[in-house]
């Protein structure tokens, strides 16, 4: 579990955020750290912007031998998403590391652009790291599993179980019920139902290695109810699951995981269910 972990770096201070997260999990796990940097195929001739993204690798290479960790760093070229894909299948990686913006100009990795394409597309789990995210990386005491009955949350809920366990964090097993775009009280009814099954199951099975749980069903707008529950409860990481449909990577309930990513105080490790 997360033996390879792929740390993404543009040499921003979010870029640089994620990657303290990312080493301190590396760190617990044992993990080797693939460092990479991308120049934009814009770029690609100009032999001082290489210097420069050579110069991310190696900040982040001197945190992982401080650390004692096992690290090897890469410098590729072309457009980020499609080469961070490739290393991290190359690399077999469990886990990709990025902030979710990045410098200015060519080398912006975007919201919306870069993270959320590799979110979408990556066949690992990816931790992201938004601008609110402030407080330095320490031990992961509570993990809000985020939940609502669908198939696509189905490998967010192992993959989260499996860094709860690593941590012997407590779980949160949290659904929420949108009650903004369904009024019916049956469907509203139902959709509580389905809450308390998927919750409870995930309960049952962080009891069963021995983990603290905690459940809640929430109404309103999932993302916002989401957010919210994280920030009073004080989690350190929020997982949400992904899903594919059709040969098009969907996002769980409309934009709901895009916009938790976005707006989470903590890393956010998002999750993809493949269809085979």
């Amino acid at each position: 579990m997360y033996g390879e972990i792929l740390v993404a770096t543009d040499g921003s201070d979010i870029a640089a955020t994620a990657a303290d997260r990312g080493l301190e999990i590396a760190e617990r796990l044992e993990a080797t750290v693939h460092v990479v940097s991308v120049v934009d195929r814009a770029d690609v001739d100009d032999e001082s912007v290489h210097e420069r993204h050579r110069t991310y690798v190696e900040r982040v290479e001197r945190d992982c031998h401080d650390r004692g960790l096992t690290v090897e760093t890469s410098v590729r070229s072309g457009r980020p998403r499609r080469e961070l894909l490739e290393c991290a299948d190359e690399c077999d990686v469990e886990l990709i590391v990025m902030g979710t913006h990045g410098r200015t100009g060519l080398e912006r990795w975007l919201m919306g652009s870069v993270a959320i394409a590799v979110v979408r597309e990556a066949r690992c789990p990816v931790l992201t790291v938004n601008a609110t995210v402030s407080e330095p990386a320490g031990t992961i005491d509570d993990v809000l599993i985020a939940t609502d009955g669908r198939p696509g949350v189905e490998a967010a809920v192992d993959r989260g179980l499996e860094l709860a366990a690593a941590y012997d964090s407590r779980v949160h097993a949290v659904s929420v019920v949108d009650d903004v775009h369904s009024h019916t009280s049956i469907v509203l009814e139902a959709l509580e139902e389905i809450g308390e099954r998927s919750t409870s199951a995930i309960a049952e099975r962080a009891s069963e290695r021995g983990l603290e749980t905690e459940r809640a069903i929430e109404r309103g707008v999932p993302h916002r109810e989401i957010v919210a529950y994280a920030d009073e409860r004080d989690v350190d990481l929020v997982v949400v699951g992904t899903e594919s449909r059709s040969g098009l990577d969907r996002v769980v309930a409309g934009s709901v995981s895009q916009r938790v990513i976005g707006t989470a105080p903590v890393p956010v490790v998002s999750v993809r269910t493949i269809e085979r």
